[in-house]
């Protein structure tokens, strides 16, 4: 697997990936200490992103702002994160996914080793990001990385349609030893 640095070349390839997976359990909470209580779902669904595309192409231009693409040895696009830094010294992931038919092939782990990397150059105090409790996998990647659920909010989603209206968002924290 090569991670390599994005660009306005990749944005058209990348739309043709299916960043979609399968929503079999949820994560309940309290959400207190990094505890997930996860349920299987009497009916699952699948769970699909729209991709922006411009906030991806901004990525790619802005100086604290970083994007990465992984990809095959057959050059296949496995999945892609961006980055960036913001005031508070912090790293935010904005984006981070891998393509169905290529996941558990290390590609997340790669990526996100290398935004760590990057956010050790920029001597951030560490790395953020919010996923859904619908994303058990994410979730379970996070803490086994090293990510600590710091927070949640049950109504940020209330405005879109079913079933995403229902999602809470859980805010994970990694810490850097600077």
């Amino acid at each position: 697997m090569l991670i390599r640095k994005g660009t306005a070349a990749d944005l058209l390839p990348l739309e043709k990936c299916d960043f979609s997976f399968n929503v079999n359990h949820i994560a309940r909470g309290p959400f207190i200490d990094s505890e997930l209580r996860i349920e299987s779902l009497s009916e699952p669904f699948i769970k699909t992103y729209e991709l922006d595309l411009q906030t991806l192409e901004d990525h790619c231009v802005k100086p604290d702002a970083l994007f990465l693409l992984a990809e095959t040895g057959e050059r296949d696009i496995a999945g892609f994160i961006t980055a960036s830094l913001h005031n508070s010294h912090i790293v935010s992931i904005d984006y981070l996914a891998t393509d169905s038919a290529l996941r558990r092939h290390g590609a997340a782990r790669k990526l996100m080793s290398a935004v760590h990397r990057w956010a050790e150059e920029k001597k951030a105090a560490g790395l953020r990001l919010e996923t859904q409790n619908v994303n058990v996998p994410a979730c379970l990647f996070y803490r086994q990385y090293g990510f600590e659920l710091a927070g949640y909010d049950r109504y940020l989603y209330d405005a879109l349609p079913q079933p995403e209206k229902d999602e809470v968002a859980l805010f994970w924290y990694y810490r850097m030893n600077n």
